[in-house]
């Protein structure tokens, strides 16, 4: 929630339960901007796991050499 959005639902509340509604409002839109940036990371946690599977399966199947820190890569028989 932006700080001015955090701003106005603080002085809502301040005016008392005749803003109830315009503050459940408030809450409503901000849940459908969590829902959105949750859906948004899923997808990227989503991505990151296939990109580790696949370098998991790759260097499995190359052997443990593949991928070594001096660079070096082994050769195909």
């Amino acid at each position: 929630m932006l700080l001015r959005d955090i701003r106005h639902y603080s002085d809502l509340r301040y005016q008392g339960d005749e803003t109830m509604r315009e503050r459940k409002e408030l809450l409503s839109e901000h849940r459908k901007v969590v829902l959105a940036e949750q859906k948004k990371w899923a997808d990227y946690l989503e991505n990151l796991d296939r990109k580790i599977t696949y370098y998991e399966t790759e260097i499995e199947f190359l052997g443990e050499e593949y991928g070594k820190k001096d660079g070096t890569v082994p050769k195909c028989i």
